[in-house]
This record gives structure tokens, C-alpha cells and sequence, in this order.
């Protein structure tokens, strides 16, 4: 073989496509090799190929179960530096492109987990192929999935796949084989992961997938009621992010739903606690969901009595707190620790992922910047530390009214900050709070003063947001007209 003469390894369970792959890198003046049924398929279309025995030794063993699966293959594929020179001048090959096409694992999604055809779906060789090629990338082109051959090839017509192209194929071969892997993940948990009836609604499927080592929801030991539904699980990981950041104090409750808190308190006991979250709304929590970051106890369950909940999470039960709470056959009963996910957030968007650092972030009044004529008091301080831990965890734009104790009004969500604000207050007046001498916090900015203006009206004596408007001067202005104190953190969090 010439040492500049370039090679391709071909190995496809889908032959659509392959006939013209082929026959085009070979009419470029391509060494093609192949093995099993692919080398069987382009011999029969007349493109010349040698088959990967020649090099391995074996056509396949264990029943065609180890193909491809040699190191001599694999050196091929994986060598770079000298190695790649001196196997070309020893007239032994080096790929400079594998195109790999997998077994139909989709074809498994109605098998039943641990049957044999089940079994044989999942593809060992070819995910091991083009992860080798796409590690190798500055060498070789990793062309996964027979969709992507016209592409590659129409590239090494144009002499375009260059450094660049390889990197974005080989980015797109990790994705190909990462999403694999989860399908066949997904599969063999059946039975064992938790089932989901169904998705957000029921016309919908789902299913939950726990990461190893298993932590949070996938260490949880469920004590109580039936399994979790994915809307459950949406809202208990809302409930516990707010209370993670209360951890390592006085004990607090945060009642959520549909993603975001009604209420979060703080108190001496856990009963004192709920009372001061559920004070803050005392309809919505309704089918809702409860994290306390201490043990519960009798005194807690108590409290609850006649207020029906879908979950109750908590590090610990009291014996005596369990047994009660387990009467209730269509509560669920999390033990799990309450602590901070530190993991990747990644939501899905039309034709990708969308990938970001959790917002770990908290400041402390050490970090604030008094920006008014009044300073906030130390029983202010208190209450906007715990007002600016809980509107980290509300959906933007969000507004906390709050004391030391905890929240009064909470503003979920709203188009405009000022709505935000104008539902806190409607929320705080409905259950009859008393909002004089309260504090606030907002996710963001105030763009104008009608914020603190209203703020004011309400009875709220401290504010505390990041700043950053270009009229901070006119938001500051109002506040120490009305005697409002008011911080800023510089540091924002918005919560889509």
C-alpha cells in the first residue's frame, strides 16, 4: 500500500447509501475495507474491498458476536504520531476515515428487557469503532450514522474536510453514541428504575433515568405511597434546590408546586417552620409538595392534618411521624439527603441541548453594597438573606416579600417585574399578612422606580436586588424618599 494513498474502514447494518458511499471514495482513489455482510454488499456492487481478516485473522466469532473487535483493527484506527507513519511504510493500513452505521437498537423499544433478540440489538463493535476514530480526529474522519455519507463525501470531493470538519464529526459521533447508550440504558432499567405512567400529561410517555454513583432522587428510599409520576419529580427537585441552600441551620420547610415555592419558613422546630411557609399561602400548597431539611417529627405531621399533600421529603421520620404519615396511602414518602446538585443542568431545545453550570452562587451581606441613605437593620439583614436564598428558586420574573421568618408573598413568573410585585402583594393580602416593615427580593434588576413606589405602598422597609439598570439612580431615589433601605448583590438569578 502507498503511504499517501488514503483508507476507509466501512461497517454498516443500514446498506441504503452504501453502494454510492462507496463507489464514490473509490472513483477518489480510495483503499476501501470492510468486513461481514458490508464487504459482502459492495462486492456484490462491483467496488473493490478488502475485508478486515486480512488484517484480523478471524471473519468473525462467538456467532458473529466479535467482528471488528482486534487490536490490529483498533491500532489502525487509533494510531497517530510515529505509529501512524511507520504502520503506512510497513504497508499495514491506517484509516483516515471509518464510517460506521449501528445495529437498529429502536427496533428494541417494545421487547421485553432481557429477552435474547433484545440482547442482540445492542451494538458492541461499531460504537467502539467510531469512538476510537473520533478520538483520533486529527487524523481521522469519525462518519457515524449512514445519513451523514453524502456529506462526508461531497467534503473530501470539495477538500474540505479539513481540521475543523473532522472536530465537528467527531463532536457528532460522542452525541450519536452517549444518545445510544441512554436508549439502551433506559431499556434495561425497565423494571427496575422507577416506572412513569406517563409524561406531564397522559397522552404523553416517559421515563426516569437515575446517573451513577445514584444520588439525590436516585438514592431516595421511598417509605410511603405510590411511585413518583415525572410531574412529581419536576416539583420535588424544585422544592428541594430552595431548601438545599437552608441546610446547616434552623430548620426550614419550603412548599412547592408546579415548580416553584408557595411558601418557605424558618423557625426553631420543623412545625414552626411550616407555619411560618404555609402563613404565606395557605390554598396553593394543595396537592403540592414538602421539603424540610430536618427530621420530621410528630409535632410537623400534626400540623398537617386535613392539608393534602402529594410528597413529603425529608432527610429523616421520627418513628412515631412515619407511621402516621403512612396512613396516607397516595402520599408519597421520600427519605433522601436535602443538599446541593452540583451536576450539569441540560435542557432540550428543537434539534439540540441546551448545557449550563447550576447557580451555585449565594451571596452573603458581606458581599452587598448598601446603595440608600438608610442601612438595613440587623433584623433586615436576617430577613433579606433569607428572602434572597428563596427568590434564587422562584421562575423569573419573581419577587419574595418576606420577614426573618420567612416568606409573605411570593410573585411567580410574570411578564413584568411590576406584575411580579403586584401578585406578591395580592398574595400576602389574601392570607392577611401584615406586610409593614417587610423586605423584598427580586431575581433582577428594577428597570423603574415604580417598583420600590409600590414596594412602599405595601409597607416595605428593605429591598435587596443585583442592580445593573441604567436607571439605578431613579430606583435608588425613591427608595430613600420612602426610607427604604436597599442592597445590591451585582449578581443576578434568573431562573427560566
Amino acid at each position: 500500500m502507498e503511504a499517501s494513498k488514503r483508507t476507509a474502514l466501512i461497517s454498516v447494518w443500514n446498506k441504503n447509501g452504501l453502494e454510492d458511499f462507496a463507489m464514490g471514495l473509490a472513483d477518489l482513489g480510495w483503499e476501501l475495507w470492510a468486513s461481514g455482510g458490508t464487504a459482502d454488499a459492495m462486492e456484490k456492487a462491483g467496488v473493490s474491498v478488502r475485508r478486515t481478516e486480512e488484517l484480523t485473522g478471524i471473519s468473525s466469532i462467538l456467532g458473529g458476536r466479535v467482528k471488528t473487535l482486534h487490536p490490529e483493527l483498533h491500532a489502525s484506527i487509533l494510531a497517530d504520531g510515529d505509529a501512524r507513519e511507520s504502520r503506512a511504510l510497513e504497508g499495514r493500513p491506517v484509516f483516515d476515515l471509518v464510517a460506521v452505521d449501528f445495529y437498529p437498537f429502536y427496533k428494541a423499544m417494545d421487547m421485553d428487557p432481557v429477552s435474547r433478540e433484545t440482547i442482540e440489538l445492542v451494538d458492541i463493535g461499531g460504537p467502539t469503532m467510531a469512538r476510537g476514530a473520533a478520538k483520533n480526529w486529527h487524523h481521522v474522519i469519525s462518519a457515524t450514522g449512514s445519513d451523514v455519507f453524502p456529506s462526508v463525501l461531497e467534503a473530501i470531493r470539495n477538500r474540505s474536510d479539513d481540521e475543523l470538519f473532522r472536530r465537528e464529526m467527531a463532536s457528532r459521533t460522542f452525541s450519536i453514541t452517549s444518545a445510544y447508550d441512554l436508549h439502551v440504558s433506559l431499556k434495561l432499567e425497565e423494571g427496575i428504575a422507577p416506572a412513569l405512567r406517563y409524561g406531564e400529561n397522559p397522552h404523553q410517555k416517559a421515563a426516569v433515568h437515575f446517573s451513577w454513583p445514584k444520588e439525590g432522587f436516585g438514592s431516595a428510599e421511598v417509605l410511603g405511597g405510590k411511585a413518583l409520576s415525572y410531574n412529581n419529580y419536576l416539583d420535588a427537585s424544585a422544592a428541594c434546590s430552595i431548601a438545599a441552600d437552608f441546610t446547616g441551620g434552623v430548620p426550614c420547610v419550603v412548599l412547592a408546586k408546579h415548580g416553584n415555592p408557595c411558601g418557605v419558613g424558618c423557625g426553631e422546630s420543623a412545625s414552626e417552620a411550616f407555619q411560618n411557609a404555609f402563613r404565606a399561602d395557605r390554598v396553593s400548597p394543595y396537592g403540592g409538595i414538602l421539603a424540610c431539611t430536618t427530621t420530621v417529627d410528630m409535632e410537623l405531621v400534626k400540623e398537617l392534618k386535613g392539608i393534602f399533600l402529594e410528597i413529603v421529603i425529608a432527610p429523616d421520620f421520627d418513628d412515631d411521624a412515619l407511621a402516621r404519615l403512612q396512613k396516607r396511602k397516595n402520599l408519597r414518602i421520600l427519605k433522601m439527603p436535602i443538599a446541593t446538585d452540583s451536576a450539569l443542568l441540560l435542557r432540550s431545545i428543537w434539534g439540540g441541548l441546551l448545557v449550563q453550570e447550576p447557580d451555585l452562587a449565594l451571596e452573603t451581606a458581606s458581599e452587598w453594597t448598601v446603595v440608600t441613605e438608610r442601612k438595613p437593620t440587623p433584623s433586615e439583614l436576617v430577613a433579606l438573606d433569607l428572602a434572597w436564598k428563596v427568590v434564587k428558586g422562584v421562575k423569573s420574573n419573581a419577587i419574595v416579600i418576606g420577614d426573618s421568618r420567612g416568606t409573605l408573598g411570593v410573585g411567580i413568573g410574570q411578564p413584568s417585574r411590576i406584575e411580579s410585585l403586584d401578585l406578591a402583594v395580592r398574595r400576602a393580602l389574601r392570607e392577611n399578612n401584615d406586610l409593614s416593615g417587610s423586605v423584598l427580593a427580586s431575581d433582577a434588576f428594577f428597570p423603574f422606580r415604580d417598583g420600590p413606589d409600590k414596594a412602599a405602598e405595601a409597607g416595605v422597609k428593605a429591598i435587596i436586588q443585583p442592580g445593573g439598570s441604567i436607571r439605578d439612580e431613579e430606583v435608588i431615589a425613591s427608595c430613600n424618599e420612602h426610607g427604604i433601605a436597599m442592597v445590591f448583590t451585582a449578581v443576578r438569578h434568573f431562573r427560566h
